[in-house]
Formats: structure tokens, C-alpha cells, sequence
């Protein structure tokens, strides 16, 4: 059981990358700081509207069905929201089968990379 003794504080911090966002998020993203997290996206979007959102994950130690969540409406408001993951933030998504519904990434480099076109995608003609 997880009681909020995490070694490392909870931070958000964002950048820009291009036409897109970095949302880097560190600590633990839990019922107390999901709240953070989801008001830090949402303004990341209504500034930016970027594309695509990367939210780096890789500092964050434990992450809980709130913040979950948070990543699922991210990606439902957005579309291209690409999650950069730790191993304690893959496994819930994992367990939750989000690993294949949403853009996962083991490193932010790969993560800012152009993803592949689908074939009979909006760019083929």
C-alpha cells in the first residue's frame, strides 16, 4: 500500500517542441496529484492546442487509476498524445490494455519523432 512518501516531490513542467508540447510530470501522479496533472494538460491545450502532446512520464515512480484517467481523457481531447513511460507507469496501462489505444514510448526522443503514416491515411491519394 502507497501512503505519499514518495522520494521525489511531484513536479509538472512544459515546454514546446516544435508544433507540439512536453509535459514532464515526476514524483507520484496519484489521487492528490492527478488533479495537478489533469489542470496542467488542460492548459497546455487550451493555450497551445498542441500536436503532438507528449507527456513525459519516465520520473514518475507510481501512478494510480486517477491519473489513468487523466491520461485517457488527454487522449481522447486531443488525438496525438503520445505518453512517454517508466516501468511504473507501464504497467497500469498495461494492465488497463490502454498500451494499445495510445501512442507508448520507452524515450522522449522516439516520442517526438514523426510516428508512421498509415496507409489510406488523410495524406494518400
Amino acid at each position: 500500500m502507497r501512503f505519499g512518501n514518495s522520494a521525489q516531490p511531484f513536479s509538472i513542467e512544459q515546454r514546446s517542441a516544435g508544433r507540439g508540447a512536453v509535459v514532464t510530470v515526476a514524483g507520484e501522479v496519484d489521487i492528490h496529484t492527478a488533479p495537478r496533472l489533469a489542470d496542467a494538460l488542460g492548459e497546455v491545450i487550451e493555450e497551445a492546442s498542441p500536436h503532438p502532446l507528449v507527456v513525459d512520464l519516465t520520473g514518475v515512480e507510481f501512478l494510480d487509476s486517477s491519473g489513468v484517467n487523466v491520461l485517457l481523457r488527454t487522449h481522447r481531447r486531443v488525438g496525438d498524445l503520445r505518453v512517454v513511460a517508466s516501468p511504473a507507469v507501464r504497467r497500469p496501462l498495461e494492465v488497463t490494455g490502454l498500451t494499445a489505444t495510445m501512442n507508448i514510448f520507452d524515450d522522449l526522443e522516439a516520442a517526438l519523432s514523426p510516428l508512421p503514416r498509415s496507409p489510406g491515411g488523410p495524406d494518400d491519394e
